[in-house]
């Protein structure tokens, strides 16, 4: 979810420190330095230092939620996404972050109610051609071990399989997809709407939060139509509508 990056970017620019260069950054030992070593590694990218941006994203992949654990929600955001823009810049990037995906792919299909497996496995999913291998995956186990994904089941797991109207997973574990819409979306936009109010750009971001919220709307949208169920298509458009005009004349 692009929106979740934007948002993320913006509580990490709030921490970072204009007066130390990337290279020069120690080791973080709190949540504001974690988030500075972040844009350290954005930094060291800009400044075509791939391999050290690497490092910093893997060494961040591996500790940073040991050193606080109010990191573990900004990895996908902050880790993963800026991981994955290095991916199109270096040869090696690729190559680890393959090996990653692998390798938690295999712990989940052994372990699929280890949550942090099964949120990694989600997080690093960057390309349809990801989402599609993870929602095999999800399947696969599903049909195996029925009801073996409810411990562990969330929102974006929700929405992938809203996305590909998976009915099955749905059926099983998000029968009642007004309520995941409200839940999993409308108070998430809602946080990242407010958000904005501390970007650089306000506009910008407020924007693609507004444009996320319509077309995942319209995917929450196309699952109740696969239904054949018109009222629940219009609830949930209803409940979009109510927000986007919450924004336009109660502006933040």
């Amino acid at each position: 979810m692009k929106f979740l990056v934007v948002t993320a970017m913006v509580i990490s620019s709030v921490f970072i420190s204009t007066n130390i260069s990337a290279s020069d950054q120690p080791k973080p030992q709190n949540l504001p330095q974690l988030l500075e070593y972040t844009n350290g590694a954005k930094l060291l990218i800009e400044q075509g230092a791939f391999d050290d941006a690497l490092a910093r994203l893997q060494w961040l992949d591996e500790n940073a939620t040991r050193i606080s654990y109010d990191f573990y929600d900004l990895k996908r955001p902050l880790v993963y996404s800026l991981w994955w823009d290095l991916v199109a810049l270096s040869a090696s990037a690729d190559i680890a972050y393959t090996r990653k995906r692998g390798n938690m792919a295999k712990q989940f299909m052994l372990s699929p109610q280890q949550c942090e497996t099964f949120d990694t496995v989600l997080w690093l999913n960057q390309s349809q051609e990801h989402e599609q291998r993870t929602l095999g995956n999800l399947t696969t186990v599903h049909n195996n071990y029925n009801g073996s994904l409810e411990r562990c089941w969330n929102g974006d797991a929700e929405y992938l399989a809203v996305k590909y109207i998976n009915h099955a997973l749905l059926e099983r574990y998000s029968p009642d997809i007004l309520s995941g819409f409200i839940q999993n979306i409308i108070v998430r936009v809602t946080n990242a709407y407010e958000a904005c109010n501390m970007a650089d750009e306000q506009q910008v971001c407020e924007e693609q939060v507004r444009d996320h919220l319509v077309e995942t709307s319209i995917l929450y949208q196309a699952v109740a139509m696969d239904r054949d169920d018109l009222p629940l298509a219009g609830r949930i458009g209803g409940e979009t509508l109510k927000l986007l005009l919450q924004w336009q004349y109660s502006p933040l």
